[in-house]
């Protein structure tokens, strides 16, 4: 008989529990099994046949007394006996989950996704996707006390009288599984072939004499603690912070008297620093890790958005702030070096590597090179294209960042360890071939959360640094080196974990010997040989350096499922001649344009003076280049006027160097590029006091004002179709749709909040008699400075610049009484808006 139906069988199965927990380590919080303590049929609809009809009694008699009543027969037909044992038990199984709990994981936006590309299969109508009935019965069935949380429950909540089963997704569904389960077989194969002749290759050496480091080491181990204040924005478990605290835990090796080597640990979604599985073993061999706690996505974290107290389940922010965690721990440990007597002598941080597990893998890779990647992030996060890759849910909440060039890496990081990481979409091709320093990368064969060969195995094929390992477990799982979860199902599980961990103890001394400490000694524990001396059956290990698309292709025989090395998302983009660096080098001046219309960011102030944060900033930035040229003269700016009509043209042309304004980052304008953002806001409308507009309705023959060529006129025309639009245009295009709002001639003016705010208080209005509306802004927008595109060296600089401290005072003196309505904004933006 055919495998299909079982292995669909096993993985719909999976599926069902999945669908209940969504995200990856919210297991150990909802799997606690209680003892045993609606729709009426299921349609199966069969394209150009007849329908197939199941009852759900004769389900429930199935999953209750194991009876197999007449309608119920035809389908399990094509089930063998172990397949039936297993759905049995699956119907019945009772969970005990809270209904608040469901209601929280099937709202937040990667719970709604994979619901939704459920809903394909699961329909309410014929042709409707069944999303809303589906969540609807997950909670309805956690609400019963009485039958509780049971698959045949949540069939029996089902908000309709027949459960209609697409057999068009279940075909396409079936034979996505089974193309995803022979790919990953015949990859297996190609991986162990590889093993094999490497082994044929390493040095001829006796690998089971080699001393065992899954033991601890000859040191003792002394744990120091750590908290100091950061100054940066960040998601907590209270919400978005504007600062706040970070805690480490060292771990150093005692009686050593020289500086030792540091790995600084990333822990995964929902975990805490004091979860280390490795940081007292790799302190006992003379390499101290520090651990820190990171608040958006901890323990601590994790339990609060349970409990209700936070609204996001993972912020999009996490994807930045988590390895900057790491280098603000780096620079407060040599602030500690140069100026605590406790700490001096103690960490060699030219000698640091960066070890993380599961989404801290992801964080430690960037500290390796792999920054964000956002055009494959825009290109691959479409809801409607899920595949049975579940990690590319956590790893699109990455494309709600703001647009801006990230960049993550740590040059003080000479050595990165990621096990069972998220990479393909988050970084593509294209940032994992940054990665340059020695990486390490453990996953396994069986992983449903962050399927290997999708996460690992291609992402190791598309790196091209020499020093580089691929530590494959067969058949491994997302928690194959993680301590037993009651509860959780074998098929997450896996087998043997103390084999993973036997493995992980052993590869991770050896590795960070070898690239931390330099120690060649170690470098038979790298090789192929020796991953087979440690091989246990169980769970068996393949170690290997390098690994080729073309074997991969060989191996499957047949038209691949998807290309191992997907096209580039970017074209090239030809550099300039002659860089503006250099032309500012050469002819001492920076060729500026800025807005006279815009206030608080260029505009004529009273005194007929130019003014704004571009006319401060800009000052700033050219006293930083003249510094970095070593210009003694200093460098002379040229200011020229630009408006909403002449702003990119100006720029394409290269009448300016760049362009300082409220220019909403975008990416389909010819010939420029952005800087990072330095301001976030939104459109809103302005309208007086006592003025009431519902901005949910289609605001029917509302007189409002808009300026003309705008992209807020886009939107204006799509989303209310309906207005009665003033349009206003030029240089007092702001200034007069102010006053006419001012005068009673329109009922409303919309624009970006800010601009609109910012014109009232120029023109000395009360600012008390306005408003904005709604509360959260009807779009997202994010400031950043017009450049041109085939600069990368003149981007990073401004980029450099916007982020860094000398920006700082002036962000301060423009912005410091609008940042809590840019927190308020920045946290719609990046973590409510879907």
């Amino acid at each position: 008989m055919s495998k299909k139906p079982r292995k669909l069988t096993k993985f719909l199965t999976t599926t069902l529990v999945i669908t209940t927990i969504v995200s990856f380590d919210f297991l150990q919080d909802i799997f606690k099994p209680k003892p045993v303590d609606a729709a009426e049929r299921i349609v199966f609809k069969v394209p150009k046949l007849t329908d197939l009809y199941m009852s759900v009694d004769s389900l429930e008699v199935f999953a209750k007394e194991g009876i197999i009543s007449n309608d119920f027969a035809f389908y399990t037909a094509f089930m063998e006996e172990e397949d039936l044992v297993n759905l049995r038990k699956v119907l019945q199984e009772r969970f005990d989950i809270p209904p608040e709990l469901i209601s929280r994981i099937t709202n937040m936006a990667m719970g709604e996704d994979f619901l939704k590309y459920l809903g394909r299969l699961v329909q309410i109508d014929p042709d409707i996707n069944g999303y809303d009935g589906i969540r609807t019965a997950l909670i309805e069935a956690a609400s019963d006390p009485e039958e509780g949380f049971t698959i045949i429950n949540v069939i029996k909540k089902f908000p309709a009288e027949t459960i209609r089963i697409s057999t068009n997704f279940l075909s396409e569904f079936s034979n996505e599984l089974t193309t995803f389960n022979e790919y990953r077989d015949t990859s297996v194969t190609a991986i162990i072939e590889q093993t094999e002749k490497q082994v044929a290759t390493d040095p001829k050496i006796d690998y089971s004499q080699l001393v065992d480091l899954s033991k601890p080491g000859p040191y003792k181990v002394i744990k120091k603690s750590i908290s100091f204040e950061i100054d940066d924005l960040r998601q907590t478990d209270t919400g978005l912070a504007g600062s706040y605290n970070l805690e480490a835990d060292i771990y150093l090796p005692a009686g050593i008297s020289q500086p030792v080597p540091l790995v600084v640990y990333s822990h995964g979604f929902g975990a805490e620093k004091k979860s280390i599985l490795l940081a007292e073993h790799l302190a006992s061999y003379g390499i101290a890790l520090a651990g820190v706690e990171h608040l958006g996505s901890d323990l601590a974290y994790r339990q609060s958005f349970l409990k209700g107290e936070v609204d996001i389940d993972i912020s999009p922010i996490e994807y930045i702030s988590r390895p900057l965690d790491l280098s603000y721990l780096l620079d407060e440990l040599e602030r500690l070096g140069e100026t605590d007597s406790n700490w001096k002598s103690k960490l060699d941080l030219n000698k640091v590597g960066a070890l993380g597990n599961s989404f801290g893998a992801t964080t430690v890779l960037s500290l390796g090179g792999a920054n964000i990647n956002l055009p494959r992030l825009n290109q691959e996060c479409d809801p409607e294209n899920l595949s049975l890759n579940i990690s590319v849910l956590l790893q699109c909440r990455a494309n709600y960042l703001p647009p801006s060039n990230y960049q993550l890496r740590d040059p003080r990081i000479k050595a990165v360890f990621a096990y069972f990481p998220l990479t393909s979409v988050v970084f593509g091709p294209e940032e994992m071939q940054n990665i340059s320093v020695p990486t390490l990368m453990m996953g396994g064969s069986h992983d449903l959360l962050t399927p290997g060969i999708e996460e690992d195995v291609h992402p190791f094929i598309w790196m091209d640094n020499s020093d580089k390992y691929l530590a494959f477990l067969v058949p491994g799982t997302h928690f194959s080196t993680s301590t037993l979860i009651p509860g959780l199902p074998e098929i997450l599980q896996g087998p043997t974990p103390e084999v993973g961990q036997y493995y992980l103890k052993n590869l991770s001394v050896a590795f960070f010997k070898k690239y931390l400490d330099n120690q060649s000694e170690y470098e038979p524990y790298l090789t192929a040989s020796y991953g087979k001396v440690m091989n246990k059956d169980s769970l068996s290990l393949n170690l290997i350096q390098s690994l080729t698309a073309q074997q991969l292709e060989t191996a499957y025989s047949g038209s691949l499922p998807k290309p191992i090395v997907p096209p580039t998302v970017t074209a090239q983009v030809p550099k300039r001649q002659e860089s503006i660096l250099e032309e500012i080098q050469r002819t001492g001046v920076m060729k500026v344009a800025m807005r006279r219309d815009a206030t608080p960011f260029g505009y004529v102030d009273n005194t007929g003076e130019w003014a704004g944060y571009c006319e401060d900033i800009i000052d700033v930035f050219a006293q930083k280049i003249a510094q970095e040229l070593k210009i003694s003269t200093g460098v002379k700016v040229i200011k020229i006027p630009s408006n909403l009509e002449n702003r990119f043209q100006l720029v394409q042309n290269g009448n300016v160097h760049l362009e300082c304004g409220p220019n909403t980052i975008r990416d389909d304008v010819r010939n420029v590029a952005f800087s990072n953002p330095f301001f976030v806001t939104g459109t809103n409308f302005l309208v007086a006091k006592d003025t009431e507009i519902n901005p949910n309705s289609n605001l029917v023959g509302v007189k409002t004002g808009v300026l003309k060529n705008t992209i807020t006129e886009k939107f204006i025309k799509t989303k209310y179709p309906e207005i009665e639009a003033f349009y206003f245009e030029g240089n007092t295009g702001v200034n007069q749709a102010v006053k006419s709002l001012a005068k009673g001639e329109i009922q409303a003016f919309v624009n970006d909040g800010i601009l609109s705010v910012g014109e009232v208080v120029r023109q000395n209005l009360d600012i008390n008699n306005y408003k904005l509306i709604p509360e959260k802004p009807l779009t997202c927008d994010f400031y950043g400075m017009i450049i041109p595109n085939n600069d990368p060296e003149w981007q990073n600089q401004l980029n450099s610049f916007i982020d860094g401290n000398k920006s700082q005072s002036i962000d301060e003196k423009w912005f410091k009484n609008l940042f809590p309505y840019q927190l308020e904004n920045l946290d719609y933006c990046v973590n409510q808006k879907k």
